[in-house]
């Protein structure tokens, strides 16, 4: 089925992303990461991992489809590897039926396997990383640990986003080692040991970009316009990003935004991510309750791809609500019930979870799109699956 889709939903034209990848691949081919200084799209809007992935079938001039097929398989594994992680915690038969129902979730199929982006290679290694960490703090296996700090570390070059995971997940770790000192004491050093390793795997990726940077810990210049649009102060604007390229197009958005805009033609990539930052904090220390308005709109993005800015009547949203409303419930009430059973919580859950909602909420505060969702579910469904199966019984009385 999953071949099907690859095969019947693509294009023969490049949409919206896909442009990008193959061209950082072409440069790796022709010995160089970042394009031209003028051009802030193809400086360092993205790391090098799903270009990596691409490089061969450009080698090879291999047809754009096997890499598109290559999503089938990704998602597939991704599925595998779900189900062996739940098996860790619940019976077999839930485990294949929640395995079964994210394998058949179309937003994910739809949007992820006819398309050239980083989605369904993502979906992949955040399941991986997730059994092998899972693996690990159960069995205190090397193998399992080296498989999900290189995982962990792959991932981050191809959602640098991942890296702010890191960091944040490893300082919450280690707070949670000193403040309980006895609280899983050995499974909580081995998850600080992961996260460490993982991200000592990126470490010639951030010498790269200190090199063509001057600075340290930069991993992209993408994040300041993100930051930019989200944080916008106009009441007609919910924080939906846009193209700068093609701000011309959208004349109310325009005047909103076109003076700024023309004052960062002569920067630097680096300078111009910098620049908008500063005007993005800004924003938001002088329309506080705007970005939080941004911020429920972008919930709605993630959740069920609505609002957009510009975005005309239709039933689209229709698209996303049935299956995500039935997720949106679950993770509410799996967050409760964690908070109130956190002590009884295993350590594994712990991890898996922070890093979920430590993701989620990093793309919360940057102008996000649905398809961000996708890489994050198998965890997110991990720790669903161990708290409600824990914790809540579902029972239909029938009179007689």
């Amino acid at each position: 089925m999953y071949i099907i889709i690859c095969y019947v939903k693509q294009q023969n034209v490049l949409v919206g992303d896909e442009g990008r990848y193959l061209e950082y691949a072409n440069n790796l081919l022709n010995g160089f990461y970042i394009g031209s200084q003028q051009n802030e799209y193809m400086f360092l809007w993205n790391g090098p991992g799903y270009p990596i992935f691409l490089t061969p079938f450009l080698y090879l001039k291999i047809p754009l489809l096997i890499p598109k097929l290559f999503n089938a398989l990704f998602i597939y594994l991704g599925i595998i590897y779900l189900d062996k992680s739940l098996l860790f915690f619940i019976k077999k038969n839930r485990a294949f039926l929640i395995s079964l129902i994210l394998g058949l979730y179309y937003p994910l199929l739809l949007e992820s396997l006819p398309r050239i982006l980083t989605e369904a290679i993502s979906f992949f290694l955040v399941a991986f990383f997730t059994y092998q960490s899972i693996k690990y703090i159960k069995q205190d296996k090397l193998k399992n640990l080296f498989f999900a700090s290189i995982a962990l570390g792959y991932l981050t070059l191809t959602k640098v986003i991942f890296a702010y995971v890191i960091v944040t997940t490893f300082m919450a770790l280690a707070v949670l080692l000193l403040v309980k000192p006895r609280f899983h004491t050995k499974a909580l050093k081995q998850s600080l040991v992961i996260f460490l390793l993982g991200f000592l795997t990126i470490v010639p990726y951030l010498t790269y970009t200190y090199n063509v940077t001057d600075k340290f810990f930069y991993f992209g210049n993408s994040g300041g316009m993100s930051l930019y649009w989200m944080s916008t102060p106009y009441e007609k604007e919910s924080g939906d990003w846009h193209f700068f390229n093609t701000i011309e197009e959208k004349p109310n958005i325009k005047n909103n935004h076109i003076e700024f805009i023309n004052s960062l033609k002569d920067l630097t990539p680096v300078a111009k991510d910098e620049a908008l930052k500063k005007k993005a904090i800004e924003n938001i220390i002088n329309h506080k309750l705007k970005y939080f308005k941004n911020w429920i709109s972008n919930l709605g993005r993630i959740f069920f791809g609505y609002p957009h800015d510009l975005q005309t009547t239709s039933n689209r949203m229709l698209f996303y609500v049935v299956p995500d409303t039935l997720l949106v419930i679950c993770l509410i009430i799996t967050f409760v019930l964690s908070f109130l059973t956190f002590k009884e919580i295993e350590l594994p859950i712990i991890l898996i979870s922070s890093f979920s909602l430590i993701y989620l909420g990093g793309i919360s505060l940057l102008s996000s799109y649905h398809r961000f969702l996708y890489p994050i579910m198998p965890p997110i469904l991990i720790w669903s699956s161990y708290i409600l199966d824990r914790y809540v019984t579902f029972k239909i009385k029938l009179k007689s």
